[in-house]
């Protein structure tokens, strides 16, 4: 073993060579900066080399290659600085998950929703603490005690129109629409509790506030984002409840019989979910939470003012539409249908992980904190 303190033979060289450049001036310090340079530029380049071949494979020890699998991304200031992919987008065809691989990023969309709000009332188009009534004249009285805000944060005390629809014996292979679901709604004679008294996780939440945004703007909600988001941040996303051409097809799994099913929904609500992308745009999307490049400060400020204890054992808080974890970093997950995805940025915003799959019997949560460990 060389000691730290005595340089082995390769150092004593490199030593004297320094030593030799360093006599001869301005120009030999100009040399061994450059060369200096050089070799630290190399060695990121061999660290990146090595992070990259372990993170993949974090996913090739999740998955075997004849089954559904997932697709995964590493941002740094807004660069993708990895991708990886592994296991098929199609069981019937054998095709395979590529890094173009759309995939529905479920409750991942909550985030986009809420910043589509907040960029209205930014415009003075509506304020937080407007009540629902005062948007969505449809509903009971209720909505008169339930602020935009109430939405946003999960204090509404609204119950989830999810399972009012399947109460009411719709299943995800039936299709439903958006005004379905909010005359579920306008159907419940009385809130679960008090708005603003607690936090509780509901997608129609979100569903209202995606016919708000619509209300307010004049333009569905898929046209705003694509105007005020996707295309200023050249991002490749839509919102549509329909899975896009070439997109990952859902898949659930049997535990039983081993066996995968198809499990595209008929579905047709956004809002609370239905944006389609891939972990590259996301994890490139998430530096808007360092740059502010949409909306500025106001919007940086506004995501995460009057976030929410959820009052789990972790501490987490929930802002607009992503959780705010004690650390500091950022957070969602989305599973919907046999999609499941994994979104986090780390504290100081400079590093961003997503993880997609086509099944829920994949883990993206696990994989992203496999892949985390390597690059955070």
């Amino acid at each position: 073993m060389t000691s730290s303190a005595m340089p082995g033979r390769r150092g004593l060289a490199l030593l004297a060579a320094v030593l030799t450049l360093s006599a001869c001036g301005d120009g030999g310090e100009a040399a061994s900066g450059a060369r200096q340079n050089a070799t630290a530029s190399s060695t990121a380049a061999t660290a990146d080399s090595e992070r990259s071949a372990r993170s993949q494979s974090v996913l090739d020890n999740a998955i075997t290659d004849d089954e559904p699998g997932c697709s995964a991304a590493v941002g740094i200031e807004g660069q993708v600085a990895w991708t990886g992919v592994h296991g098929l987008a199609n069981l019937e065809t054998g095709s395979k998950i590529t890094d173009g691989t759309v995939f529905d990023i479920a409750s991942v969309s909550k985030q986009f929703t809420a910043t589509a709000v907040l960029l209205l009332a930014d415009q003075g188009k509506l304020s937080i603490e407007d009540s629902l009534a005062s948007h969505v004249s449809e509903l009971p009285d209720w909505a008169q005690t339930v602020t935009v805000s109430d939405l946003i944060h999960q204090t509404s005390g609204i119950p989830d129109y999810i399972g009012l629809l399947e109460d009411a014996g719709y299943a995800y292979t039936d299709p439903t629409t958006q005004e379905q679901a909010v005359q579920a709604l306008a159907e419940v004679p009385k809130l679960q509790f008090e708005p603003g008294s607690q936090f509780d996780y509901s997608n129609s939440n979100y569903l209202l506030l995606a016919d708000i945004a619509q209300r307010v703007s004049g333009q569905p909600l898929p046209a705003f984002l694509t105007a005020q988001i996707f295309r200023p941040l050249d991002l490749a996303m839509t919102m549509d409840p329909k899975l896009a051409p070439g997109s990952a097809v859902p898949y659930d799994y049997d535990d039983g019989t081993g066996e995968y099913t198809v499990a595209v929904s008929n579905w047709e609500q956004i809002g609370d979910g239905a944006i389609q992308t891939m972990p590259s745009q996301l994890v490139r999307w998430a530096d808007n939470y360092r740059t502010g490049k949409v909306g500025g400060q106001a919007l940086l400020n506004a995501q995460l003012a009057g976030a929410v204890g959820t009052g789990s054992d972790s501490g987490d808080r929930y802002g607009a539409g992503i959780y705010l974890l004690p650390d500091g970093g950022l957070t969602h997950d989305g599973s919907w249908s046999g999609s499941v995805t994994s979104f986090h940025i780390s504290p100081d915003r400079r590093t961003a992980i997503a993880v997609s799959c086509n099944t829920g019997n994949q883990d993206p949560e696990a994989i992203a904190e496999g892949i985390g460990k390597l690059w955070l």
